[in-house]
């Protein structure tokens, strides 16, 4: 009686291992479903991003308009951009050079000033004014350094290398140590009046 069980159950056990293979076709087949499915998403949202920065960069003037950044009045303007103005106008004032030297030093300072001050509170977006005043500050002392730092290699090109202040330290330089060299050489050794 053993011989016909034999072949019965070669036979069951051929189709439970065809029903294991089925199993496991059918997880990799949702496996395979699943998988392109992410690549279809992943290929949707690459195709996306294109257009959502080209929206983001076309709202950027909207944005900008309704976030308060850009003044509404003239009092508004005069607020604003009064400080970038002045501060420029004290940085050509005190520039030595000529005037070319001394319009690139404060138009640069003003300049960088004004965009910087406009540019963070735009894009901060706020309708506080508290929180409008201090990004107004903040980007304003950033972008006046560096309008000054631009000022500074335009004045470089314009000068052959340096810019007003560093000729001037050169300068200083240069007559001071004229100055210790003729007192040494005059028997002082080099000290101030009355000290020697």
């Amino acid at each position: 009686m053993a011989i016909p069980f034999i072949p019965a159950a070669a036979a069951l056990l051929g189709k439970a291992v065809g029903f294991a293979k089925g199993l496991t076709g059918i997880a990799g087949a949702a496996k395979t479903a699943a998988g392109a499915a992410g690549i279809a998403k992943g290929a949707a949202a690459r195709a996306a991003m294109p257009r959502m920065a080209g929206q983001m960069l076309t709202n950027i003037p909207n944005r900008f308009a309704t976030s308060g950044a850009m003044p509404k009045n003239l009092t508004e303007a005069a607020m604003t951009f009064g400080p970038d103005v002045f501060f420029g106008g004290m940085a050509a004032v005190q520039t030595p050079g000529d005037l070319g030297d001394k319009l690139i030093a404060g138009s640069m300072s003003g300049l960088g000033g004004a965009v910087g001050g406009v540019g963070l509170r735009g894009a901060m977006g706020s309708q506080n004014m508290g929180i409008n005043v201090m990004s107004e500050m903040i980007g304003g002392v950033g972008g006046d350094m560096l309008g000054q730092g631009t000022a500074d290699s335009l004045l470089r090109m314009k000068g052959g290398g340096t810019t007003p202040y560093e000729k001037m330290a050169a300068e200083q330089q240069q007559q001071l140590e004229q100055d210790i060299l003729r007192r040494y050489l005059s028997g002082k050794g080099g000290y101030p009046d009355g000290m020697a």
